[in-house]
């Protein structure tokens, strides 16, 4: 009993001693996160939150996609060789021009997204496109297009982004480059109650001279059922922030400074059906190296970093940072977003 008493004397000090030598250890050192002063409150409160299905089981028949072919190129007054619509798996279809490589037709049979581009043939010649149409006349014309095509969203969805334009450089004998205007282009973007939507959607207009079309981009898939998302499906603003500053930490692990510039509620479209709320984060991170050439000399140096925080618990869309699709599209007319927790 004595022997067990004087273990236990030593014991006791020896136990305090490990502790206070774990508890004196330095913490591994973790950058410090700053916020640009125009950076907000990161929360969900106040906001009214839904998630969107697109009609993403369309499958439009060949004579469906002809039917669109033969309008842009009417409209464009271009041609691609609509008997060689080639089918290459997945949804997707493809028809081009041979006499112009550059000119082709890409559709997803699945949404109804498609690509267009006339053809850059006759943009070759060193010279600017003649009567090319800019500002809001060429907004105009944009609209006018889409509603040839029967192609015009609901407007109030609609979201112009830019009115700029494809150059092209030519380098000459002397060394210098110059510039020579191509087509004009109009960017539109997307909005859901007010909500910007960011990743897939979007409609990009080319035109040409005198405003003709030279080409269009069309991913705007049709929402067939929209649902307020209840609040025990969505995470808390701590744990949103959280998993901001995590993810952060882990792509600027050897930053020396990284800032916060912006953070922003969103909606994102996948590409796959779904449209989801989520938090758009872009960041700078600073970072410094030896410069060996220059005699041990740091060189400073700063990237841009964006990604996406879902804000749903159990997201259905498939985001950039995923590794594989958790959830198949599915005929969004058979769905429901259903509240979930996390596994």
């Amino acid at each position: 009993m004595k022997n067990s008493n004087h273990f236990l004397k030593i014991s006791i000090p020896i136990l305090a001693l490990c502790i206070l030598f774990i508890s004196c250890q330095k913490k591994p050192f973790e950058i410090e996160i700053e916020y640009d002063k125009s950076v907000g409150s990161i929360t969900l409160e106040g906001k009214v939150i839904r998630s969107y299905l697109l009609n993403y089981k369309k499958n439009l028949s060949e004579n469906n996609v002809l039917e669109i072919v033969e309008k842009l190129t009417t409209v464009s007054e271009k041609t691609l060789d609509i008997k060689k619509l080639l089918d290459r798996g997945d949804g997707l279809v493809f028809l081009r021009n041979e006499k112009d490589p550059s000119a082709a037709f890409e559709m997803d049979k699945r949404s109804g997204n498609f690509l267009f581009n006339g053809g850059l043939a006759e943009y070759k010649n060193d010279d600017n496109t003649p009567n090319l149409i800019t500002g809001e006349k060429a907004e105009v014309l944009a609209l006018n297009h889409l509603k040839k095509l029967d192609l015009l969203p609901n407007k109030e969805e609609l979201v112009l982004e830019n009115i700029g334009g494809l150059d092209m450089a030519v380098l000459k004998e002397d060394s210098t480059t110059e510039v020579f205007k191509k087509l004009v282009t109009v960017r539109y973007n997307r909005k859901l109650f007010d909500v910007p939507v960011m990743g897939n959607s979007r409609i990009i207009v080319n035109m040409g001279s005198n405003g003709k079309l030279a080409g269009l981009i069309y991913y705007w898939g049709e929402v067939v059922e929209k649902r307020k998302i209840e609040p025990d499906a969505l995470f808390k603003d701590k744990d949103i922030k959280k998993e901001l500053e995590r993810r952060l930490r882990v792509a600027a692990a050897d930053a020396k400074r990284i800032l916060v510039q912006k953070v922003d509620f969103i909606l994102y479209d996948d590409g796959k059906g779904y449209i989801e709320p989520t938090f758009y984060v872009l960041a700078k991170l600073y970072y410094e190296v030896l410069n060996n050439e220059k005699g041990e000399e740091i060189q400073k140096y700063d990237v841009p970093y964006d990604y996406y925080i879902p804000v749903l618990k159990r997201p259905l869309a498939f985001y950039p940072f995923m590794e594989i699709v958790k959830v198949e599209p599915t005929d969004a007319r058979e769905s429901k977003i259903t509240a979930q927790d996390d596994e």
